[in-house]
């Protein structure tokens, strides 16, 4: 099976380092591509990089994960949020999110929803998702 390509996306230094542990250490089926935290350098690696996958918080400096993700009206990877607040997840699913997890990120959610994640794309390969606002 290949494995899904992940970038991180988020202002905190700690979050970053905390997903990465966690894909480490419990997601053999994940290939960690790198990092971003600020949207304009995001926008860049997902151009060049094409991962199936972006663990993407909302508020940032110089723009939101929101602001990110109209850049990409059509896309080929799918979204989890990981952020500090509740208030964005019915507009996460607008934006075609996969999950909304907020913080503090739980180690088990994380492997959990990554795992519904690798299943959903097995089945369902080649996907393309549109900001549905």
């Amino acid at each position: 099976m290949k494995k899904i390509k992940v970038i991180i996306i988020d202002d905190e230094q700690d979050a970053v380092a905390s997903i990465e542990l966690i894909i480490k250490e419990f997601c053999p089926d994940i290939e960690l591509l790198g990092s971003a935290n600020i949207i304009d350098d995001a926008w860049e690696l997902i151009k060049k990089l094409e991962p199936d996958l972006i663990f993407l918080d909302i508020n940032m400096p110089r723009g939101t994960g929101f602001d990110l993700l109209e850049r990409f009206p059509l896309r080929k990877f799918d979204v989890i949020f990981i952020t500090a607040y509740n208030k964005y997840e019915e507009k996460s699913a607008a934006y075609g999110a996969f999950a909304y997890l907020q913080k503090p990120i739980d180690i088990d959610l994380v492997v959990s929803t990554t795992n519904q994640l690798i299943e959903h794309r097995n089945a369902h390969p080649g996907a393309v998702f549109r900001i549905g606002i």
